[in-house]
């Protein structure tokens, strides 16, 4: 197999190098030429259409001259007979020799004589050229045209025949074929070179052309500027290495105005260079081909050593103890780079024993951190940054019933179950896979059964630190120690003696409850709720009794409240309840009613038949007045003393004057 060897890609890189240098040169040099030779036949080329164009001036200049010497002559005969007149002029200018033929006209366009039969207009006043000859005093050339007598394209020249005074007496006019042999048929036939043409354009608001090498063009309309008888092509980023475009010579000639174009096309005006460009090419190739043989020779010799080296480090691959045939003793690069590689291979030695120790005591520490975790009772894992576990302790064996090895490979949510993961377990590992150490309190259930988890997420960072590659996951069941917390709240926070919240139940729960108020933009009721007359059950009946009483009445209180609110104990014969989510104050009104209807039926207790009733204060928390707890406390209590002063059993809400009583079925509307 044959290999892209440095020496190889040092003899193709000079190889190419060379190329393009060359290629350079050749496409300077060719620019240069271009453009020498360019400017040469450009100037040759002007020379000689100025040329052309003086030779077509002279013979315009000529016959304007015989037509002002021929109106001079006619201007004192003009009395004569148009017979004679006519005969005259044909003999001062021969025709056909200069013109076609002569045509004199008065000043009203009627013709005094024609040597051409006369078309069907005689009348001459409404041809342009003739009327602009009556407006100037010099020789006036029309357009060319069709002539309707040939049918071949002509001129008219024509100039005025004025009387001593200067006034236009007569218009002469010349008519002249613009294809008569030694006019400019000829010039249709000339060739710039061999294959260049030439072209005349006439001027004017339509310029047409006059002459053109393709017979069909003549007077088809011609371009207003840069006329190139229609041999350019559009210019091309590459005409200065291969030209296209034709060199154009352009001349205006300085009696009628017309331009003159000569076009000569690249393809013979650089033909020299494009006979040169093969030979220029086997040259340069030839000399690439030397070149490359030279530097691979060259390359070669000098490359030699390289390759020695390259064979022993080869062999040091497999043998380390090869290192000792590295050429050390030579004083050039070579020898210092074997050097260094040698010494490299000693430390290479060293370094491999201390590695495969390293790799010895980390294998004997994986193990013994393995059968550490695997004694711990807690929840052990690594996630990938893809969320699979890559390492599960025995509690998962133990917890879910499936081997270790099972549960390698699977997600949180295939071991935990799609609604967990979703709800507990998925954002906050999400978190954490962003770089954020996470701890939280999980609780769900299993085997029908309640059970809360304290969770540790910590992300696990690559050795660069920039990047998170997994997290190690901690998870310790903390249910028996939730299910004794809660036992212990619930005793701290109930009263012994009703069950029901004491005053430091009532407390957080009032709490909450205003928190809720604030954020939630709910209405809170606060009901204070007192026994009348309850020191004198005591007294009477004994305290046994009165606590029997308490309980029955807690009992009612909490039935007539229902699961909308929270019923708590706050004094000896004292109650409080706290309405959340207070949609209207009918609600809190019914509440009321109920409490005072069922405190007021009579109690039979240990065969005592006891009458006792209650008092009730209110008032009410909205989101947007400010009220703190005690301000509500003490609203409620103002509420209450009023209602024990009005003749107790009666229902007071702070800042209303009405009053609902136990005995009265009357329900004032609270606004």
């Amino acid at each position: 197999m044959l290999r892209w060897s440095l020496k190889s890609r040092v003899v193709a890189s000079t190889v190419v190098v060379v190329l393009l240098l060359t290629v350079l040169l050749i496409l300077v040099a060719r620019q240069y030429v271009v453009a020498n030779l360019k400017d040469s036949l450009q100037a040759q080329q002007a020379a000689q259409v100025k040329l052309v164009a003086e030779q077509l001036d002279d013979k315009f200049e000529v016959r304007a001259v015989i037509l002002r010497r021929l109106a001079e002559q006619l201007a004192s005969q003009l009395d004569h007979r148009p017979d004679e007149l006519k005969r005259n002029a044909e003999q001062a200018a021969p025709i056909p020799e200069l013109f076609d033929g002569l045509l004199l006209a008065w000043p009203d366009g009627k013709r005094v004589f024609d040597t051409r039969p006369i078309d069907h207009n005689p009348d001459v006043s409404g041809r342009q050229f003739f009327q602009d000859i009556l407006r100037v005093a010099s020789v006036v050339i029309s357009e060319p045209v069709i002539t309707q007598v040939t049918g071949t394209p002509g001129i008219a020249m024509a100039v005025a025949v004025r009387s001593i005074d200067g006034r236009v007496r007569a218009v002469l006019v010349g008519r002249l074929d613009l294809r008569r042999e030694d006019f400019l048929n000829a010039l249709s036939r000339s060739r710039i070179g061999e294959t260049g043409t030439y072209c005349l354009v006439s001027s004017g608001k339509s310029p047409r052309y006059v002459v053109h090498a393709d017979p069909a063009k003549v007077l088809q309309p011609a371009s207003f500027v840069d006329e190139s008888c229609g041999t350019d092509i559009a210019h091309s980023v590459w005409d200065f290495a291969w030209p296209m475009r034709p060199i154009i010579a352009r001349r205006r000639l300085e009696t009628v105005g017309w331009e003159l174009i000569a076009s000569l096309p690249a393809k013979e005006a650089f033909s020299p260079i494009t006979r040169a460009r093969s030979k220029i090419l086997a040259v340069t190739a030839v000399a690439l081909a030397i070149a490359g043989l030279l530097m691979w020779g060259v390359a070669r010799r000098l490359m030699a050593p390289l390759v020695s080296l390259e064979y022993a480090v080869q062999a040091c691959a497999t043998d380390l103890s090869r290192s000792a045939a590295l050429p050390t003793a030579r004083t050039d690069e070579i020898g210092a780079l074997a050097r260094t590689f040698s010494r490299v291979m000693g430390e290479l030695v060293e370094r491999t024993g201390a590695l495969l120790t390293a790799r010895k005591l980390a294998e004997e520490r994986e193990a013994r951190i393995h059968a550490i975790a695997n004694h711990i009772p807690d929840l052990v894992a690594y996630l990938d940054k893809d969320e699979r576990y890559v390492f599960v302790n025995q509690a998962y064996e133990q917890r879910f019933g499936i081997s270790v090895d099972e549960i390698i490979g699977l997600t949180p949510m295939h071991l935990w179950g799609a609604a967990v993961y979703a709800k507990v377990l998925g954002p906050p590992l999400r978190r954490a896979l962003s770089g954020e150490l996470v701890r939280f309190e999980a609780e769900h259930v299993h085997d029908n059964q309640p059970v809360c988890f304290d969770v540790t997420y910590q992300p696990a960072w690559s050795t660069t630190a920039d990047r998170v590659i997994g997290v190690h996951l901690f998870t310790r069941d903390i249910t028996a120690e939730r299910q004794k917390m809660r036992h212990l709240e619930q005793t701290i926070l109930s009263d012994d003696l009703t069950g029901l919240l004491n005053r430091k139940g009532f407390d957080r729960r009032m709490e909450s409850a205003m928190i809720q108020s604030e954020e939630g933009g709910q209405i809170v009721a606060l009901l204070l709720v007192d026994l009348d007359n309850f020191k004198l059950v005591n007294d009477t009946y004994g305290h046994p009794v009165g606590d029997k009483l308490l309980n029955v009445v807690a009992t009612r209180l909490k039935s007539c409240v229902g699961e909308t609110g929270a019923v708590a104990r706050v004094g000896g014969d004292e109650f409080a309840v706290i309405l959340e989510d207070v949609s209207t104050s009918d609600k809190v009104r019914r509440v009321a009613q109920a409490m005072l209807s069922a405190t007021c039926e009579t109690f039979i207790l240990d065969g005592h038949q006891i009458a006792c009733s209650t008092s009730v204060g209110a008032a009410l928390k909205t989101p947007c007045d400010g009220n703190t707890r005690n301000e509500l406390l003490l609203k409620a209590d103002t509420a209450l003393y009023s209602a024990k002063h009005s003749g107790k059993a009666r229902f007071i809400l702070f800042g209303e004057s009405q009053t609902i009583a136990s005995v009265s079925n009357d329900r004032p509307r609270l606004d």
